[in-house]
């Protein structure tokens, strides 16, 4: 019997151990890849780019200009809710109960920040002097339109730009006039600090005698946006001064609401202001709406406003005629999408109107004390629409519903004390607006729709 090395039947066991070792460390996860590819097979692939989802706000911010004298910043909850908001740089608490408001007297730029139940649907108003000087506290805003804004001597604006966070924010700002696009180099760019306020003077950064429209877009950050328009006259004219509020985007529909009377004593101006930002040419014309009809005047022509310009369109004598009697407001159609401003200019008083936007369902406006009226028009069907005016306490001192239909008007008095006004259009699609009049002046705040909701972007891991 031959003898048994032991070294050689120690390295045969070792093979063996070895080439199993081997087929499970490949063998295994070739059919663990394979089997998750055939598995995968039925899955639709998730797609690269996902929209945005809607979410509950959560936390919302209105800024309110800064005022000359005698200034007030009124706030209420849309929806109902109670709490307290953060007003002011210190972000002092303001109480509001339910359906009332809140009152702050302060001439300094204030931020309105309203957290969990008081985000959503948080409206605040702006009041000053002299005379009557009222906006609607705006947001903040990516992109928004200023029309018929002046950097002449005698017709002056200055554009005010609040960043309500702690980062630095950046704004673009494209100016258009009469002629064209006008060059602003030193508009873009703008640097507006964290809890600071930018004030550019349209004058100095670029003087032009024409009508002019700002673009506004907010590159980085959050930016909060309105315009300061006065009227100069050289020699012994009265100068005056008024809110702009910002328009959101061009529409081929624009709808004009408050329209107050001419004084025959003053050399009063009444005219639209158009603006184009777009490529092609936009074709407007203009439509009278009253509490009896919509129409197009036979005796106004169609006018053309080019591609990246202003134009101005007298109305004086459309308003002063027979044809225009109780007229409420205009409305302006273009083959092209455009942007518009009402202005009235009496003596020491300047009105400005904008549109504001379609209101569905239910909305709240904070208003000044005095002679008011809401303007409705511009619905999409037959329905009802509820009105109910408070005080500041919320005390009710009216509450009325109305019947409006297509391609009519509604005019509905106010109490002279209401401060907040409350709209629910049920069904029904429509814009509006609150005229104001006083001894001390007159003012147009166009209804808005309430902020309920947020964009939430879709955030997933990046691929390696």
């Amino acid at each position: 019997m031959s003898p048994v090395t032991p070294g050689r039947r120690a390295g045969s066991g070792s093979a063996r151990r070895l080439d199993r070792v081997l087929v499970a460390a490949v063998v295994v996860p070739v059919l663990a890849v394979g089997g998750a590819l055939l598995a995968d097979t039925a899955v639709e692939p998730r797609p690269v780019d996902q929209p945005p989802r809607e979410a509950d706000l959560d936390r919302a911010t209105a800024v309110c200009p800064t005022a000359t004298t005698d200034g007030r910043v009124v706030v209420a909850s849309g929806t109902g809710a109670r709490g307290e908001v953060a007003v002011g740089a210190e972000g002092d608490d303001l109480r509001l109960d339910r359906g009332a408001a809140g009152v702050v007297d302060t001439d300094d730029v204030t931020v309105v920040t309203g957290t969990g139940a008081l985000a959503p649907g948080l409206v605040a108003l702006r009041t000053a002097g002299p005379g009557l000087r009222a906006v609607g506290c705006p947001g903040t805003r990516s992109e928004q339109w200023f029309t018929g804004v002046g950097a002449g001597a005698e017709h002056t604006s200055v554009l005010e730009l609040t960043n309500p966070d702690a980062g630095p924010a950046t704004v673009d700002v494209e100016v258009h006039g009469q002629s064209g696009p006008v060059p602003a180099d030193g508009l873009r760019g703008v640097a507006v600090p964290g809890r600071g306020t930018v004030r550019l003077r349209l004058g100095a950064e670029v003087p032009q005698r024409e009508e002019l429209a700002l673009r506004v877009n907010t590159e980085r950050g959050r930016v909060a946006a309105v315009v300061v328009d006065a009227f100069v006259p050289i020699g012994r004219g009265v100068p005056t001064k008024e809110y702009l509020p910002g328009q959101a985007e061009p529409a081929l529909v624009n709808v004009l609401m408050g329209l107050p009377e001419g004084d025959p004593q003053e050399d009063d101006e009444r005219s639209v202001v158009l603006a184009n930002g777009g490529d092609d040419v936009a074709r407007v014309r203009l439509e009278v709406v009253t509490s009896g009809s919509v129409f197009a005047p036979t005796e106004l022509e169609e006018v053309t406003v080019d591609p990246g310009s202003v134009e101005r369109i007298s109305v004086e004598g459309l308003l002063g005629s027979d044809a225009a009697e109780g007229a409420l407001g205009l409305r302006v159609v273009s083959s092209r999408p455009v942007t518009a401003t009402f202005r009235a200019r009496s003596g020491a008083d300047l009105l400005q109107s904008v549109p504001g936007g379609r209101v569905e369902g239910s909305t709240l406006l904070p208003v000044p004390v005095g002679a008011k009226q809401l303007l409705l028009a511009d619905a999409d069907g037959v329905g009802t629409v509820r009105v109910e005016a408070r005080d500041a306490d919320g005390e009710r001192l009216q509450r009325r519903r109305y019947e409006l239909s297509p391609e009519v008007g509604l005019s509905v008095p106010l109490p002279d004390g209401a401060e907040l006004v409350e709209v629910r259009t049920d069904d029904l699609d429509l814009v509006g607006s609150v005229l104001v009049e006083t001894g001390a002046g007159a003012a147009v705040l166009p209804l808005r729709p309430l902020v309920l909701t947020d964009l939430v972007p879709a955030v997933r891991p990046g691929l390696p």
